[in-house]
């Protein structure tokens, strides 16, 4: 049966797969570019591992404040504005958590579940003792009638919940969904 997760990597050892093939395209074509000295150098900082924020010194609260400005955009209901907005946040430092969920919130909200459940679970590789991520996760699995991975994910949250790594509201809504799930198994 198609799943939404569909295309990631399946296993730790299919991404180096993955890797192994795409490493010598990825090296010849960066050789090729001809780049300014200045570009080079902003290359070279981000294969040292450097984040475009951090090269051209953008500051966390300069980051923080656009974090906020991409909420606001999801709750005045502008969330093309705000998928733009928080995609242009995440190019500036991939590895941020936030920005991953706060990305998967407005495009779950725009109904693209799919895209949404891949970003919830690059957020959840990031941070995965997040409640949170696996109720967003599970909600994008409900939707596409994914009631085992939908069921796993919320059973997953409230244990979250339990260990001290939600809140009650979390908690609740975990306990809600797992009863959802089960009522829309038994309806189909």
């Amino acid at each position: 049966m198609p799943s939404i997760l569909d295309g990631l990597p399946g296993s730790e050892q299919e991404m180096r797969d993955v890797w192994k093939f795409a490493e010598p395209f990825i090296k010849e074509g960066l050789e090729n570019l001809n780049l300014s000295p200045k570009r080079q150098s902003i290359l070279d900082l981000l294969k040292e591992g450097l984040s475009v924020a951090d090269i051209v010194d953008i500051s966390k609260e300069e980051r923080d404040a656009m974090l906020l400005q991409g909420y606001k955009f999801i709750k005045q209901g502008d969330l093309n504005k705000a998928e733009d907005w928080l995609f242009g946040l995440f190019q500036l430092n991939q590895l941020d958590e936030r920005v991953i969920y706060a990305l998967a919130v407005a495009i779950q909200a725009k109904g693209d579940f799919a895209r949404a459940a891949k970003l919830y679970v690059t957020f959840l590789a990031l941070d995965a003792t997040n409640a949170e991520g696996y109720l967003r996760l599970g909600e994008c699995f409900l939707s596409a009638k994914e009631y085992d991975n939908a069921q796993a994910c919320f059973k997953v949250a409230k244990a979250e919940c339990d260990r001290g790594d939600g809140n009650a509201q979390a908690a609740a809504h975990a306990t809600q969904m797992l009863a959802y799930v089960a009522e829309r198994r038994s309806a189909s």
